[in-house]
């Protein structure tokens, strides 16, 4: 079992017996010396110290957990629908597994992608690629990266990516998003549960967002939003799921070609799924919800960075399965896309787009957005 498999085991309570209750014992003890620096971190920034305001409307999309929760679909929903307001939105984003997000990066200019995947980062990249009119800028320090892009870049509202504890730059709008498939990180900070902070910091919250609705049972959702109306009252909660936009052949992905017209010819295929993300099992569940069947799957880790020989895994795997394709996402394409070996597969291999869909709230979740996106500055 992988390091972070074996964690998950661990800090979810499946991992039984008298190892997993000491190590449980000993992450719970390092989790009270965590929330505390948190509290303190939290506490100095509630009173404002060392924050900064941007000369245009902040919008924060964050989640208070560790692993995916759709933070970078979303980011992509709020930017398209800010550029269809005629907005000229910049995303900054800390830049994780950049080759360097010391320095503040322009990864692309109104849709102009500037640098490779190496540089930016595969999430970084993904944004800057599937965005037509708004830049991407990386870097640790985003009040640096927030000047760039209003004096140079020419950015009109900014969205931050994973801001929710990033507070040194000051927000008008905190969207929270909540993964229902594991909405409370397993009830502990970290390094003994999923939490990147004590639940009662989604106090600040302006906007929950659920994700990834149809994953849970109707009850479980419903306890889900009792549990929030409780932690946050009168902070709206929106509902929305995953919804997959077509699948298409990684060529035809790197072309930007739409993925519904690259379609044709692949409900026949039998699949094996490759993903380095953090909840791979949603993916799988998005696959089999559409109706491809998936034999195998090869899940690394969140983030992975693929190797030669897990490409060579890759093809071993689905021949040993009889799967006749390979199916992966979109951040894993960001890499798998740059290697050689990948397309030199005698498998055909296929990529597949996920956006948001509202099923709960979306005219007033746009009311937000629109209302920030008519300011000229704050």
């Amino acid at each position: 079992m992988k390091g972070e498999q074996l964690f998950k085991e661990l800090v979810s309570g499946r991992a039984k017996g008298p190892l997993a209750d000491v190590a449980r014992g000993g992450l719970g003890l390092l989790s009270l010396v965590y929330a505390q620096g948190a509290t303190y971190r939290n506490q100095k920034f509630d009173k404002y110290e060392g924050v900064t305001r941007a000369t245009v409307p902040v919008i924060s999309v964050g989640n208070i957990t560790a692993g995916g929760t759709g933070k970078t679909p979303m980011v992509r929903y709020i930017c398209q629908f800010l550029e269809a307001l005629n907005k000229a939105p910049a995303v900054l984003s800390r830049g994780y597994r950049a080759e360097d997000n010391q320095d503040t990066i322009v990864v692309s200019h109104r849709g102009r992608l500037e640098v490779t995947p190496a540089v930016s980062g595969d999430e970084a990249w993904l944004l800057g690629k599937g965005l037509g009119h708004t830049s991407v800028v990386i870097g640790r320090e985003r009040v640096a990266s927030a000047q760039l892009a209003t004096t140079t870049l020419g950015s009109d509202i900014l969205v931050l990516d994973d801001g929710f504890q990033h507070r040194k730059l000051a927000r008008d709008l905190d969207i929270v998003l909540i993964d229902a498939a594991n909405p409370f990180g397993y009830e502990h900070v970290l390094p003994r549960g999923l939490l990147r902070e004590p639940l009662d910091g989604l106090r600040r919250a302006d906007l929950f967002v659920l994700t990834k609705t149809d994953q849970v049972p109707a009850d479980i959702l419903f306890g889900i939003k009792h549990r929030l109306e409780q932690l946050a009252p009168n902070v709206p909660i929106m509902e929305t799921i995953h919804k997959p936009l077509g699948l298409q052949t990684l060529d035809s992905w790197e072309r930007n070609e739409d993925p519904q017209a690259s379609a044709a010819g692949v409900v026949q295929h039998k699949f094996l799924t490759v993903s380095g993300i953090g909840r791979p099992e949603s993916f799988r569940h998005t696959l089999t919800a559409l109706g491809y069947e998936v034999l195998d799957s090869l899940d690394f880790g969140d983030h992975h960075e693929y190797t030669t020989d897990d490409v060579v895994k890759m093809w071993c795997t689905a021949f040993a399965k009889g799967a006749t394709a390979i199916v992966t996402t979109e951040k894993d394409a960001v890499k798998l896309s740059q290697m050689q070996a990948v397309h030199d597969l005698k498998i055909p291999v296929f990529v597949i787009p996920i956006g948001i869909e509202f099923i709960k709230g979306e005219e007033e979740f746009k009311a937000y957005i629109k209302g920030l996106g008519k300011k000229d500055t704050l």
